[in-house]
Parts: structure tokens; sequence; C-alpha cells
């Protein structure tokens, strides 16, 4: 099959995945004006906040009168929404509350938008393959990524995350450690999705004075951002705000459809294992030892997009909450991927199929449909994404191979 043909089923296949969303879109259109979407949850920690509540951010009923302000008729709000993040996120949804909920929700998603635009202009110098695309043929694939489709229809702040990680990626090219540190920082209102990340990259074979220079980024904004949360809610809402996240994820665990629907090792878990107080502790020996195959694999010598790409999807499959929308940060290894794919010419024919199968599979949403609203098991997804890392892992051993049948054939040369 011709370039140019290729090229025109994929624009017209994923023009036909835009549809389906902006059709799955407009048939909730009422929810949304409602306040269903989780926005509302992002709107109400602004909102008290803003009122001077802060040192109430994790009273439920506090919360709970704020929610009945703009979606009292919402029938799953018979409760007040927990809110698990950090307080210094609320204030980044503080403005958006001078906005009535519907006008905030739009302009939230503006905002989603325009991180989503400008992805494609950082990223360009650094995907050559992809350079010659322009500029909408680089959103198309964006929005027809089924968990940035979620993350608009929810208002989520997955994207804000995509848009810390590029920006992470990019100053790691550079060897810019220190700024890396501290865009990785400012990406804690998600800590689950960066803390292991940050790990891996600590643990990894490299020269002691690149970690250093991370921690010396990372380290100081974390702490800003500590006083920052101090600022807002106080000490006494601070030094609880563990044992409340634990409760919250305690309570979610006892319906075991919420475990189910996280695409990680804990969601799949859940679907295979029957249920017991060992799950805990195994998911942690699962979970290290996932750890210990991505810091192995990268410690190998081999293109720096594939280790990235690596680390990401370990991060997510590691994290102990995961939804589908938190996938979002997954499309930049998705680019990574396919500017290597492109680019060589002795792909391992099995590595490289594994790879594929995982990014069309992300951009097959008739599945993840299924998977997540008909079937209530969207943690099935963690195995594509197993698949996945064991594609990038064999494309990482077999340069590696190459490299030192290289070194070796020089020495002997």
């Amino acid at each position: 099959m011709k370039a140019p043909l290729r090229k025109f089923l994929l624009v017209v296949y994923l023009a036909s995945v835009l549809l389906m969303h902006a059709v799955l879109a407009w048939n909730v259109r009422k929810l949304i004006a409602a306040g269903a979407p989780d926005f509302a949850i992002y709107y109400c920690a602004g909102t008290v906040v803003r009122q001077g509540f802060g040192h109430q951010l994790y009273d439920p009923s506090v919360r709970f009168q704020v929610e009945q302000q703009f979606a009292d008729v919402v029938p799953q709000f018979r409760g007040p929404l927990p809110y698990t993040h950090p307080p210094f996120e609320a204030l980044i949804f503080a403005p958006f509350t001078y906005l009535p909920y519907g006008e905030a929700y739009v302009v939230w998603n503006l905002f989603n938008a325009l991180l989503l635009a400008a992805l494609p202009f950082l990223l360009r110098p650094h995907l050559p393959q992809l350079q010659s695309c322009s500029p909408l043929l680089w959103m198309l694939p964006s929005l027809a990524f089924f968990p940035v489709f979620f993350a608009f229809l929810e208002a989520q702040d997955a994207i804000l995350l995509l848009f810390v990680y590029a920006l992470a990626f990019l100053s790691l090219k550079r060897n810019r450690f220190a700024a890396a540190g501290a865009w990785l920082a400012l990406g804690l209102f998600k800590y689950h999705l960066v803390l292991p990340f940050v790990l891996l990259w600590l643990v990894q074979k490299r020269r002691a004075g690149e970690r250093t220079k991370l921690l010396s980024g990372f380290l100081p904004v974390a702490a800003l951002l500590v006083l920052v949360s101090l600022a807002i809610a106080g000490t006494r809402a601070l030094t609880t705000y563990p044992y409340y996240v634990l409760h919250v994820e305690d309570a979610l665990a006892g319906s075991p459809k919420v475990p189910e629907g996280m695409p990680n090792l804990r969601g799949l878990a859940y679907i295979f294992l029957p249920p017991g107080s060992y799950i805990v502790p195994l998911l942690a020996l699962l979970s290290l030892a996932l750890l210990v195959f991505t810091a192995w694999k990268c410690r190998q010598p081999g293109p720096f997009d594939l280790q990235f790409s690596l680390a990401l999807v370990t991060t997510v499959l590691v994290s102990y909450h995961v939804v589908s929308y938190d996938l979002s940060m997954l499309l930049l290894p998705v680019a990574l991927l396919a500017n290597f794919l492109l680019a060589e010419t002795r792909l391992r024919r099995g590595p490289a199929v594994l790879v594929v199968f995982g990014i069309a599979t992300l951009f097959f949403p008739p599945l993840q449909l299924y998977l997540s609203l008909r079937h209530k098991q969207y943690a099935l997804m963690a195995l594509v994404l197993l698949v996945w890392m064991v594609g990038i892992a064999g494309e990482l051993s077999a340069r590696a191979r190459r490299e030192a049948d290289l070194e070796q054939m020089s020495a002997t040369g």
C-alpha cells in the first residue's frame, strides 16, 4: 500500500473516531449542563478555597453545601463528592469559580485545548519523522485518543499532567535536569502518577550529577507546593490529608466496580484474584518487580525516547489509582514510539508488532467504551499496557544487543 493511500485511510479512520466522540458528547450534553462531570469536584474545591474556607477543604459537609449551589439536580450527588487531590490544586481552579459552572466548564476545556494544541510545536523538533505533518494532522490523533476525549468530557486535569510530562521530556532531552525536576514537581497534583517516574529516573544508571540536578529542581518546588497547601488548608487539614485519602480509597475499594475500572495492576488484581487482605502486599511486590524490571531495561544503552516511554507506561501500571482519562499522559509515548517506528529500518518484528498493537488499541474507542461503560471492567486495558511495555522493552533489548555487537566488532577489528 502506497504512503499517500495509507495516510488517507488513517485520516478517514481518525475522523470517524472523532465523529463518534462528538456523538457521544452530544448524547450526554444535558448531564454536562447539570454538573455531572468530574469538573464539579474541582469547581467545588476551588469555590471552597475562594470563599476562604480552605481549612475545611476536606470537610464533606462544607463541600456538599457548595455542590448543592450548582449541581443540586444531579441524582448521583446525594452526598459530598470526594476531593482527594492536594490543597494547592484547588488554587488552580479558584479563578474559574468566578464564572457560573457551565461557563467555567467550557473555559477550562478551552484551556486544555490550548495545551493540547501547543504540544506539536513543542515536540516537533524532537520528532523528525513527524515534522512534515501539519498541525491539523497532529490535532486529529490527539482528539481521537480515547483517554483525551474522556478527559475533555469530564473536564479533568489529565491533559494538564500530559503537558507537564511533555515539558519534563523536553528538559531531559536538552540535559536540563533541574528544569525537568521542577516540571515533574508541578505535576504532583497527581503525585501517584509522578513519584514512580521520579523514582525510576533516580535508580537508573546515570551520573550522580544528573540525579542531583533533577532533585535540585524537584525538591524545592515540591516544598513550595507543601507551603502553599499549608497556607490554604492549614496544618491540621494537611496532616489528616493522608488518612482522608486512604479512607476514600478504602471506601471505593468496597465497591469492586471501582478498582475494576482502573487500568493498572490493582485493577487486574481485583478482576482475576479472589478478595482478601493479601491483595495489597501482593500488589506492592508486583509493583516493585515491575519497577525493578523497568529500571534494569532503562539502564541498558538505548534510545532515550524508548526509555522515557517505558517509564511512563510502568508508572501508570504501578500507580494505585488510575482512571481511563489518566491514560492521556500516554499520548506522549504514542508520539515518541510512532516517530521511532518510522525512523528505524532494523526493527525486531515481534516487539514492533506489540508496540503497534498497543498504539492501535488505544485508538480503538469501541473496545474502550465496551470495557468502561458496558462491561465495567476497564482494568482489562492494563493487559494492553503490559503487552505494550513488553514490546518497548524488547526493542530496547534489541538495540542494546546491536550496540554491544558493534562494540565487540570494533574491539576485535
